[in-house]
């Protein structure tokens, strides 16, 4: 009986808060009729992301993009080939398939024993690469423009099909036949996925393999052949949603699938814990009605993507006792590589390693600081934008490479820094330096907000809520039409102030170097954090949270500290970039960047500072050094599935491989014996011997026994 009055007050609590969303206007019937046969889609683009979770563990965050391509050849043959529907369907269906495979084959096999992070941000630059075909294939193949440049263009309306004479009305709202069709279609794959994982032997596999795929290698299946199954299912899924749908609503076919869509998959797929279908089904209808319903209400077509982040935390905190796989795999499975060991307390006061570091840093600030002054003006003031996005790197290292926790939404939180810089530097013209503390203030306080959850919720869950509070960001926070009393009054005007009434931060120039001292500011206090008893029990909780909690580490407040911590110079950052744009844009604040960034500290090295600093740089080379568009997304996308299958731990992996081999000569030098530096070549060349490479073992080549002041990494954050 209580379980059922639950239900109830829960029910009735989501229908009192859906009406006052739409205060009071509930859509008429026809509007919710078609609202469900839409959310029919995102049902579809759920199941997808589910299959693959299940199957590797892993959040797709590429499983639009790998429908688009096909639906778009569908799309494109009935418009401009006129072939037959059927024919159409088919090839979409064929091609979606084919592209599954082909993702799972070539690439994504290649990560499956990579930490899950890694594999992750490989599904990234796999959507960059997919979006970027996208674009340039069609012209190709169909002699067409999708972006209105030139040539043939295509007209964004529905595509004409043999269903498109039927008609009928619900509320005086007409449907067409279109509708019926997804209706069956979903109906029938659903109906098909269920019969097929349950009765046969292909489908019981698969799902032996998701619970547990040691034990499916050791009864004789081939996980990897099952894997690529579920890949070709889930391609052909997304690409059936965005197909059926295109021929009820039509599609823009010259703009990529961004993240405000695939958002409402993983709203679906999240109600559904991330493993039942018919609660996809539900969550899809639901989420569905919400937006459809949101966007007939206030007439905004970016307002629905911004309420995902209340009804996330709504479905997350409801079910917070009940995500049981998807909670099992936990962040373990998600946190980076290994961190990069720092120098040997052995060869610390080493002349040649002391004079090594002072000359390192000696080249890097100078070249820092005295770079930009050859430069123009205009790059000059680009340089200030890599600084800024550098500091926001900083901010991903403390939270997703050290404490764990995924974030696909720092640029929203930087969001919440450029709301206060427009409010206080635009709006009520105050100081600088009162500007930036209060912003970085208030990102702190929103990382603690979006925090909350993550005390219970991990993974793809705290993944999701982050990217929709991006997406919120930009539609309300950053809006004039519902926040504009708190912008600038002049077209959203932020002047540079003069310092202490002596020094202009109007020029380019002298405003890079106060960004560049910020970065200096945040690189200290990151790097301070780190060598403290927080920062270790911020590692040991990533690592093994049980364990940390077995030696009084608090879990809940080591992670709302990374949170807090991280998003106070988010927000830092985005103020600065307000400043250096001289303007509040909201287009700047494209939830796409917050997915870059992620992307670019992976590439550098997700748990180093100096890795950070790489990829910020990596960015800046990529994004203002004259290369296109094009060029730019597909040294992006490529270029971190290229680099992430040479070196997962990123371009810091090799900065520091270079700076131990180096380490080593030095100690051979002087003698020393260095345990740290000569455990990895001892494990190499174990697994050579294993292998049955030739290898003599000696007694120097046995791994050393425990020391007596050796201390337990957990037990060190006590100290």
């Amino acid at each position: 009986m209580t379980f059922w009055l639950r239900r109830a007050g829960g029910l009735l609590a989501c229908l009192l808060a859906f009406d006052l969303v739409l205060k009071g206007q509930l859509p008429p019937l026809g509007i919710l009729v078609l609202s469900s046969v839409i959310g029919l889609s995102y049902a579809l683009l759920a199941i997808g992301l589910i299959l693959v979770y299940r199957a590797n563990n892993l959040l797709n965050l590429s499983q639009a993009q790998m429908g688009a391509g096909p639906a778009i050849l569908g799309v494109l043959m009935l418009k401009v080939w006129h072939v037959p529907y059927v024919v159409a369907l088919g090839a979409t269906v064929l091609a979606a398939a084919a592209l599954g495979g082909l993702v799972e084959f070539v690439i994504m096999r290649r990560f499956a024993r990579a930490p899950r992070l890694v594999a992750m941000i490989a599904t990234i630059g796999l959507s960059l690469v997919l979006g970027l075909l996208q674009l340039v294939v069609p012209p190709w193949v169909f002699g067409v423009s999708l972006t209105g440049l030139g040539g043939r263009t295509v007209d964004s309306s529905p595509p004409t099909t043999p269903f498109s004479g039927l008609h009928f009305e619900i509320s005086r709202v007409r449907f067409s036949g279109d509708v019926l069709v997804l209706v069956v279609i979903t109906a029938l794959a659903v109906a098909a996925l269920t019969l097929f994982f349950r009765r046969s032997n292909v489908g019981m596999a698969i799902r032996a393999s998701a619970e547990n795929a040691d034990r499916a290698r050791l009864m004789g299946i081939s996980v990897r052949r099952l894997s690529t199954v579920v890949w070709m299912i889930a391609a052909v899924l997304s690409a059936l949603a965005i197909f059926l749908q295109t021929a009820i609503t039509g599609t823009n076919l010259g703009v990529d699938i961004g993240p405000t869509a695939l958002i409402y998959g993983l709203a679906a797929a999240i109600f559904a814990r991330m493993e039942s279908f018919p609660r996809a089904l539900l969550g899809g209808i639901g989420v569905g009605v919400l937006t459809q319903s949101v966007y007939y209400v206030y007439n905004d077509p970016f307002l629905p993507g911004a309420i995902m982040v209340p009804t996330l935390l709504v479905v997350l905190l409801a079910q917070r006792g009940r995500l049981s796989r998807a909670e099992d795999a936990g962040l373990s499975s998600y946190k980076q590589a290994a961190e990069f060991r720092p120098l040997p307390p052995e060869l610390r006061r080493l002349r040649e390693v002391v004079w090594g570091r002072r000359v390192a840093a000696v080249v890097a600030l100078a070249a820092v600081v005295l770079a930009p002054t050859r430069l123009d003006v205009g790059r000059q003031s680009l340089a200030a934008v890599v600084i800024v996005y550098a500091i926001v790197c900083v901010s991903l290292v403390i939270l997703t490479g050290w404490s764990g926790q995924i974030s696909l939404g720092q640029w929203g939180l930087a969001g919440v820094g450029a709301f206060i810089a427009g409010w206080f530097g635009g709006h009520l013209h105050a100081d600088l330096f009162v500007t930036l503390l209060v912003a970085g203030l208030a990102g702190a306080a929103a990382s603690l907000v979006i925090g909350l959850p993550a005390l219970r919720i991990q993974g793809p869950f705290l993944a999701a809520t982050t990217l929709a509070f991006a997406v919120s960001v930009q539609v309300l926070l950053l809006s004039p039409k519902y926040f504009g009393d708190f912008l600038p009054d002049t077209l959203h005007t932020v002047d540079r102030p003069v310092l202490y009434g002596r020094w202009s931060l109007d020029g380019p120039l002298s405003f890079y170097y106060v960004c560049l001292a910020t970065l200096g500011c945040a690189l200290a206090s990151a790097r301070s954090l780190r060598r403290t008893r927080a920062g270790r029990a911020i590692i040991g909780v990533r690592d093994n949270t049980r364990g940390a909690q077995s030696f009084g580490i608090s879990v809940a407040r080591t992670r709302i500290m990374a949170f807090v911590i991280s998003g106070f110079w988010a927000a830092v950052a985005g103020a600065l970039f307000v400043y250096q744009q001289g303007a509040l844009d909201q287009s700047s604040f494209d939830p796409s960047v917050s997915i870059l960034l992620l992307t670019i500290v992976v590439i550098g090295g997700v748990t180093s500072l100096p890795g950070a600093m790489l990829g910020a740089a990596y960015l800046g080379i990529l994004r203002y050094g004259g290369f296109g568009t094009q060029l730019q997304t597909l040294a992006t996308g490529l270029g971190v599935l290229i680099l992430l299958l040479i070196a997962p731990g990123g371009v810091a992996q090799g900065f520091y491989s270079v700076r131990d081999t180096m380490l080593r000569w030095v100690a051979a030098r002087h003698g020393i014996l260095v345990p740290s530096l000569t455990e990895d070549r001892r494990v190499a060349g174990l697994e050579d011997a294993r292998a049955g490479e030739v290898h003599t073992v000696t007694d120097s080549d046995e791994p050393p026994g425990p020391r007596d002041d050796e201390v337990h990494p957990l037990q060190a954050a006590l100290a």
